[in-house]
């Protein structure tokens, strides 16, 4: 009895424990600030979560565009989204890990999910 006891509370701990990618969300779990950091080399707009990490966002289909495009590049949350700076979001994210840059702000991720929260006066 005593085993099957631990072995239960070993098996609970486990399963319990929280996995290290839990910063990765597919759903539109994290806030954010879209922050403008053309002024520093090599950089463009990134996501400033809460917690005041960067996150890179990246295009899997690439920046040129050129047709005929995958009908999946037109569902990528980034399709249409007109980055404006100070602008919140929520957004959920996978690492981009095959993707290099030379902006070194923060991770380099794929956005899966974005919604805007409220607006932001464009000048």
């Amino acid at each position: 009895m005593k085993r099957t006891v631990a072995i239960m509370v070993i098996l609970l701990s486990i399963l319990a424990c929280e996995p290290e990618d839990s910063k990765i969300s597919k759903d539109c779990t994290y806030t954010a600030t879209v922050v403008d950091l053309k002024g520093t080399d090599g950089c463009g707009f990134v996501f400033k979560l809460d917690n005041g990490d960067y996150l890179e966002p990246v295009w899997r289909w690439g920046w040129c565009a050129t047709p005929p495009l995958p009908k999946e590049a037109t569902e990528d949350p980034l399709w249409d989204f007109r980055f404006v700076d100070g602008q919140h979001v929520l957004l959920g994210f996978e690492p981009a890990e095959e993707k290099g840059g030379i902006c070194m702000a923060g991770e380099k991720v794929y956005i899966t999910c974005l919604e805007v929260i409220g607006e932001v006066a464009v000048e």
